[in-house]
């Protein structure tokens, strides 16, 4: 028979479209994908944090000066509400224990819509162990597992060096299939057939529905004189996946070889039946080879994101090096504790009275402590109520002032939110109690930020390749954030008069 070669079916990158279905780089395009959202998500947090504060410090000044019988100069009174801010600067905390600490400071205050926010930011916390683990699946997807020398040897770009560490690997690793198998191709290239075939018993003895590992176990056998062996190999990887185009164009191959023309001819038409272009493909490199080629089939992309977050040494650091960053304080395994406790902290604030508490009424702008909500749920002290809720045809000189104050405090409140949302797209929103519209412009303003700040990039592909949109994301980035100037100065969050 004569000596048989292994297709690898690769090209060289040289296109977007081609790198594609190359592990490295789509893990590398998920995982900045993944941190941009993240990083988003955590920059918008602390923004909405900073806006409440910037809201509610009124609100606590009062409180103060009320608590302390005026005896406090107003110099030492915002000392005071400094201090109550900045709390977990004494504790060398994370930058989200800022934002859950100012929820817990200020929760007496929020309204509605403001605690909901609270609850999804607790929720976050909830999961943040998990967010941490695949962060750091993406940054060490290149120094665990052997996952770069696996990649390097499948893609015939890797180095003797590589070998060494996959053999290392698998002498220490006996349950790991993947690791076996392509030392396996690797050992079928050097024309080790034999050692490849007890590798690929090997796999198959620990992954016995795997489809591939059929298909390199026919190739292995092919020259070692063990043809129908090789045939029942192919045979198996077809009933395991019977629409793969790869296993019946083997098979041709193999009948092809040992001079089974009608076998080959049947086997090479159900391939073409499933894909004609890409047999046309297969087929073309084989006459430009000029001899009998076996396909071999890459890791699939799913499989290598699947062995990336797989926990390791590595993993665990850098997850918890990521989590200490943003919470730090208590130990990574320790988020789900504290998500309850903080919940458990919000229920029993929620049984003090609303009285305890300096409110702003959405409609007049006057600080009370005994007041109703609007039909919005926001705050509106008991003159607006009663204003509200009296005919208009008792209407008298009393309710016409009040009228009158309601009508100057909307004019002023909409001048101040104006400008409040051109110093920061959505604290304006979040002052006037549009809490929907202050939330969208913050997560456009730090999305629009980080592009500028990063380029969308946090990681790199370590494949060669000449595309860098880092430019083009930076752009991007300096469009979206003048577009949303734009947009809060033509549409302020509170327009004269409504």
């Amino acid at each position: 028979m004569p000596a048989a070669a292994i297709l690898n079916d690769i090209q060289s990158v040289s296109s977007l479209r081609e790198l594609i279905g190359y592990w490295p780089f789509v893990a590398a395009f998920l995982g900045n994908s993944y941190f941009f959202v993240i990083i988003t998500t955590v920059l918008t947090f602390l923004l909405i944090g900073v806006c409440l504060l910037a809201k509610y410090i009124p609100h606590m000044l009062n409180d103060l000066s009320i608590g302390t019988n005026n005896d406090l100069p107003p110099f030492g009174l915002k000392l005071w509400v400094v201090l109550i801010a900045m709390v977990p600067v004494f504790f060398d905390a994370g930058i989200l224990w800022f934002v859950l600490w100012w929820f817990i400071v200020l929760w007496g205050y929020l309204n509605v819509m403001e605690r909901r926010i609270a609850f999804v930011f607790i929720s976050m916390i909830f999961m943040s162990s998990w967010i941490s683990h695949m962060g750091a699946g993406f940054m060490t997807y290149s120094q665990t597992g052997v996952n770069r020398e696996m990649f390097s040897l499948d893609h015939a770009v890797g180095t003797p060096g590589d070998s060494i560490v996959l053999a290392s690997w698998i002498n220490g690793n006996t349950a790991d299939a993947e690791p076996m198998n392509i030392q396996a191709l690797t050992e079928i290239k050097k024309g080790n057939r034999q050692a490849a075939v007890s590798l690929l018993s090997r796999t198959l003895d620990l992954e016995p529905n795997n489809s591939r590992y059929y298909n390199h176990l026919g190739i292995a056998l092919t020259e070692t004189n063990r043809d129908n062996e090789a045939v029942k190999a192919f045979q198996n990887a077809i009933t395991l996946d019977p629409d793969n185009v790869v296993y019946h164009y083997n098979l041709s191959r193999l009948h092809q070889a040992t001079y089974n023309l009608y076998e080959s001819e049947q086997s090479i038409q159900r391939a073409s039946d499933i894909d004609p272009a890409r047999v046309r493909f297969f087929l073309d490199q084989e006459e430009q080879a000029r001899d009998y080629s076996y396909i071999s089939e890459h890791i699939p992309v799913m499989r290598q994101l699947a062995r990336q977050m797989k926990p390791s040494g590595e993993l665990t650091l850098v997850a918890d090096a990521m989590w200490n960053s943003v919470l730090g304080l208590f130990q990574r395994d320790k988020a789900i504790y504290i998500s309850l406790v903080t919940f458990l902290v919000l229920f029993l604030l929620g049984h003090i009275p609303e009285e305890k508490f300096t409110k702003r009424c959405n409609r007049c702008g006057n600080l009370y402590y005994a007041g109703k909500t609007s039909g919005s749920g926001y705050p509106m002290c008991l003159q607006c109520h009663w204003l509200e809720t009296k005919a208009k045809k008792q209407m008298n000189s009393i309710l016409t002032c009040k009228a009158e104050e309601i009508k100057q405090y909307r004019i002023q409140n909409a001048a101040r939110t104006q400008r409040l949302e051109l110093i920061l797209p959505g604290l304006g929103s979040i002052a006037a109690n549009k809490i929907f519209k202050g939330i969208f412009r913050l997560t456009v303003f730090s999305a629009g930020l980080v592009l500028v700040v990063t380029g969308g990039r946090v990681l790199s592909c370590f494949i060669p390749a000449e595309f860098d949109i880092t430019g083009l994301m930076r752009i991007a980035g300096i469009f979206a954030l003048g577009l949303l100037y734009f947009r809060s100065y033509k549409s302020p969050p509170l327009k004269y008069g409504v």
